[in-house]
C-alpha cells in the first residue's frame, strides 16, 4: 500500500475512535438527566457521531495540510543529514584522485580542434551558385507562364508582331523590375478602353518573382509606356486604380487561388507543356 495512502487511513481511525469515544462519554453525561433511556442514549450517540464528523469535514484540510508541512519538514531534516554524511565521505577521500581526472581532461582537449568559423570560399561559391540557379529557374517558369497567358489574350486585341512585342518588353520588365519598355507604335486591332490592359499588367505582375517591387507605380509606369496612345490621356494616379470592374471582358482580372500562380482560362483550354 502506497505510504501516503496508509498515512490517511491510520489518521482517519484515530480521528472516528476520538469521535466515537466523546460520542459515548457525551451520550452517558446526557442519558444521566433521562434515567438511561435507550432510545435517548442511541439519539445522543448518533448526534454526537454526526456533529464530530461534520466538525472534522469542516477541519479536513488543515488536519492534512499540517501532517504534510509535518512530513515535508522531517524529510528535509532526513535530506540535510544525508547530505552532510555525502561531504563527510568525500572529504574523507583521498586527494590524489584529483590527478587522473586532471590528466584525462588535458588528454581530450589536445584531441579536439578550434572550431573553424569561416566559411570555405569554393564551398561558399558552390551554395551561392545553387541558390542563384533556382532563382533562374523559378524565374524563367513564371516567364513561360506569362508569355502563354500573352499568346492567349493578347491576338485577340493586337497583330502577330505586337503580341510578339509584349512578349519581349514583359519578359524583360520581369527580369528587371525597372527596366524601361519600348513603346508600341502600331494601333490595337480592336477599339478598346485602357482597362483591360490595366487588368493584363496586374495579372502578370502578381506572378513577378520580387512582387513587392512591382508596386502601383511600377506596374503603371510599365503600362503607360508600353501602350502609349492608350494611356495618353490617363496619369498615373488614375492608372494606379487598376482593379477596375474586375470582371470586364475582353482581359479580366485573374486573382491568385492559394498562392498558387496558375492563370485561370476557359474549359477545354489546353495549356502548352
Amino acid at each position: 500500500m502506497d505510504s501516503s495512502v496508509k498515512d490517511k487511513h491510520i489518521i482517519l481511525g484515530f480521528i472516528g475512535f476520538t469521535i466515537c469515544l466523546i460520542s459515548f462519554f457525551i451520550t452517558l453525561i446526557v442519558a444521566e438527566s433521562f434515567n438511561q433511556d435507550n432510545f435517548v442514549r442511541l439519539i445522543v450517540f448518533l448526534c454526537s457521531n454526526l456533529l464530530g464528523w461534520l466538525f472534522y469535514l469542516s477541519f479536513q484540510t488543515i488536519i492534512f495540510d499540517t501532517y504534510q508541512l509535518y512530513k515535508i519538514k522531517s524529510g528535509k531534516k532526513d535530506m540535510k543529514e544525508i547530505t552532510t554524511e555525502a561531504v563527510a565521505l568525500q572529504e574523507e577521500e583521498p586527494q590524489n584522485t584529483i590527478e587522473p581526472v586532471t590528466q584525462i581532461a588535458e588528454e581530450t582537449s589536445s584531441d579536439t580542434h578550434p572550431i573553424d568559423l569561416n566559411i570555405d570560399p569554393k564551398r561558399h561559391e558552390e551554395i551561392r551558385s545553387s541558390y542563384k540557379d533556382e532563382q533562374d529557374k523559378e524565374n524563367e517558369r513564371r516567364i513561360r507562364m506569362v508569355v502563354e497567358y500573352i499568346h492567349f489574350y493578347m491576338p485577340r486585341i493586337a497583330d502577330e508582331e505586337t503580341v510578339n512585342h509584349v512578349c519581349n518588353e514583359v519578359s524583360n520588365w520581369m527580369n528587371k523590375n525597372n527596366y524601361k519598355p519600348k513603346p508600341i507604335k502600331r494601333r490595337l486591332t480592336q477599339d478598346i478602353s485602357n482597362i483591360p490592359l490595366r487588368h493584363f499588367i496586374w495579372n502578370i505582375a502578381e506572378r513577378c518573382m520580387y512582387k513587392r517591387y512591382y508596386n502601383g507605380d511600377n506596374r503603371a509606369r510599365f503600362v503607360k509606356e508600353l501602350f502609349p496612345r492608350e494611356f495618353a490621356e490617363t496619369d498615373i494616379a488614375t492608372i494606379k486604380n487598376f482593379r477596375i470592374d474586375p470582371l470586364k471582358p475582353p482581359i479580366p482580372i485573374d486573382e491568385l487561388e492559394d498562392g498558387k500562380l496558375d492563370f485561370h482560362y476557359p474549359n477545354g483550354y489546353l495549356q502548352k507543356e
